[in-house]
C-alpha cells in the first residue's frame, strides 16, 4: 500500500493551490467591483431621474396659480420688467406676461415646503433624502443616499461675461434658484464618500403664454 504522494501528484496539487489561490480572490475582487459599479449607476440614476422631475416643476408656489413673473426683494434691478415697454431684458416685448397686468404683483416664495404639504414647485424639494435600502425591511441602512438642497443665489450679470454663483442668498430672494444634488454611498455600502453632485439654475422667468387667433 502506498504511503505518499508521487512528485507528479505534489506537482499537481501545488498547481492545483496556486490556481485556486490566484483566482478566486480575483474573482472575489471582480464581483465586488462589478457591486460598486452597479450601486454607482442605481445612485446616478436616481439622482438623474429626481432632477429631471424637479425642473419639470414650476420655479415657485406662486407660479402653480398665476404665469407671471415674481417680485423678489433681492434680484438684479436688471431683470426687473420695464412698465413702461413692457420689456424685461434677455426677453421680447410682450414676452413672459411682462406687460400683463398686474406686473409683478406677485412675490415669490421662501425656500421649501409650504403648508399644504405638495411638492409642487422646484424648492419643495429642499433639504430632502432619499436612502436606499438593501432590503425590503428598512431596516438595514442604505446603499446610497441622495441629498438634495435648493438656494436663492446672486443673479448673474446682465452684461459682459456670465457666472453663476453657489453662494446662498436665502431667506433673501433672488430671480435665481440653485439645485444641488449630492450623491454619496451609504454606511451599508464598503465605500464612503462622494459618489457625484448635479447642479442646476432655475431662473425666475414666469411661464410663456402663446396667443391663438381664430381663423374665419
Amino acid at each position: 500500500m502506498r504511503k505518499g504522494l508521487t512528485l507528479i501528484e505534489l506537482i499537481l496539487s501545488m498547481v492545483i493551490i496556486g490556481i485556486v489561490f490566484t483566482v478566486i480572490p480575483r474573482l472575489i475582487m471582480s464581483m465586488n467591483q462589478s457591486t460598486q459599479t452597479t450601486l454607482k449607476e442605481e445612485a446616478m440614476y436616481n439622482a438623474m431621474a429626481q432632477i429631471g422631475m424637479v425642473l419639470n416643476l414650476p420655479w415657485d408656489n406662486n407660479n402653480t396659480q398665476n404665469s407671471q413673473i415674481l417680485s423678489v426683494n433681492a434680484g438684479d434691478a436688471a431683470y426687473n420688467c420695464n412698465t413702461t415697454s413692457g420689456y424685461r431684458i434677455g426677453g421680447f416685448i410682450g414676452g413672459r406676461n411682462c406687460i400683463t397686468p398686474p406686473l409683478e404683483s406677485y412675490a415669490a416664495g421662501a425656500i421649501g415646503q409650504e403648508g399644504d404639504g405638495l411638492s409642487n414647485d422646484i424648492d419643495d424639494f429642499h433639504n430632502t433624502n432619499i436612502t436606499a435600502d438593501k432590503n425590503c425591511t428598512g431596516v438595514v441602512l442604505g446603499l446610497f443616499r441622495i441629498g438634495t438642497t435648493v438656494t436663492y443665489v446672486i443673479d448673474p450679470a446682465s452684461t459682459g461675461t456670465i457666472a453663476l454663483s453657489t453662494a446662498d442668498q436665502s431667506p433673501n430672494q433672488t430671480n435665481t434658484k440653485r439645485i444641488l444634488i449630492r450623491v454619496g454611498y451609504g454606511p451599508s455600502s464598503r465605500q464612503s464618500g462622494c459618489i457625484t453632485s448635479l447642479e442646476y439654475h432655475a431662473f425666475n422667468i414666469g411661464h410663456i403664454q402663446i396667443n391663438s387667433r381664430n381663423w374665419n
